[in-house]
C-alpha cells in the first residue's frame, strides 16, 4: 500500500516538472503534503497524508525538463511505459494526462502556482493491483521553505517523519 502511495505521489511529482523553462517558483527547498485516498472495490481505506521535502535548483529544473523532449509521445523517461498527454499550462495552473499501458494506470494531474512561495494541486490515478481495480486521489499543498536545500540533494525527494 506504501509503495503504491509512494508511486502515485512519485507520478505527481514527475507531472509537476514538466513546465515551462522559467520556473514559476522559487528554487530552494520545498515542503508538499500530500493527503492520499484510494478506493477498491469492496475494501475502505482510510487516507494517507504524507508529507515530503524536495529541492528545486535551475539545474535540476532543465534537467526534468528534458524527457519531455525529443521522446516520442511525451514520454517522462526512458525506463518508464509512462506517457504524458495534453500538457497544458495556462496561466499558473499545469494540468496533464498520465497513461502507462503496461501496467494499466492511467490518470489526470493538475498543480496551480499559487505564488513564487506555494502552490496545490489535484491527482486522480485508475490502476490495476494484482488483478484488482483501484482509484487513487490525492490533493496537495506545497511551500517554500528556504533558499539553502541542506541535506536534500537537487531533484530527489526526501519524506519528512
Amino acid at each position: 500500500m506504501r509503495v503504491m502511495m509512494l508511486t502515485g505521489t512519485a507520478v505527481l511529482l514527475a507531472g509537476f516538472f514538466q513546465m515551462p523553462a522559467t520556473p514559476p517558483m522559487k528554487m530552494g527547498l520545498w515542503e508538499t503534503t500530500s493527503t492520499t485516498t484510494m478506493t477498491m472495490p469492496g475494501m475502505n481505506m482510510p487516507s494517507r497524508t504524507t508529507k515530503m521535502q524536495m529541492c528545486h535548483t535551475p539545474e535540476s529544473w532543465a534537467k526534468n525538463l528534458m524527457p519531455q523532449t525529443g521522446r516520442p509521445g511525451g514520454q517522462s523517461n526512458g525506463q518508464s511505459d509512462c506517457e504524458m498527454s495534453n500538457q497544458s499550462f495556462s496561466g499558473h495552473t499545469y494540468s496533464v494526462d498520465i497513461s502507462c499501458p503496461k501496467s494499466g494506470t492511467k490518470g489526470h494531474m493538475t498543480s496551480t502556482f499559487d505564488s513564487p512561495d506555494s502552490s496545490h494541486g489535484t491527482t486522480h490515478m485508475e490502476m490495476n493491483a494484482n488483478g484488482r481495480s483501484m482509484t487513487m486521489d490525492s490533493t496537495t499543498s506545497s511551500h517554500f521553505v528556504s533558499s539553502d536545500c541542506g541535506t536534500v540533494k537537487p531533484g530527489s525527494a526526501v519524506i519528512v517523519p
